[in-house]
């Protein structure tokens, strides 16, 4: 049996994405760069499928004053 995927997984502006894997799962995150409403977070198990997780959109972290257009969003776990 053959799949079709369609293109894009992600409707919509999603720039930049980052990916991890934990466990069974599949984790994306999207830049928004000066855009509302931060990173998104996306999740799948199978990499065609994708739910919304949440949206990282704390002011500690998304602070960008004083950073140049496109510097950046970093976040690590230390930072929580």
């Amino acid at each position: 049996m053959t799949t079709i995927v369609q293109n894009p997984i992600l409707k919509g502006f999603n720039p930049d994405p980052s990916f991890i894997f934990v466990k069974d799962t599949y984790y994306i995150a999207t830049s928004t760069f000066e855009w509302s409403p931060g990173v998104q977070i996306h999740f799948s198990k199978d990499l065609v499928n994708w739910d919304v997780v949440g949206v990282l959109e704390d002011k500690r972290y998304l602070n960008l004053t004083g950073i140049p257009d496109s510097g950046g969003v970093f976040f690590s776990y230390e930072d929580r």
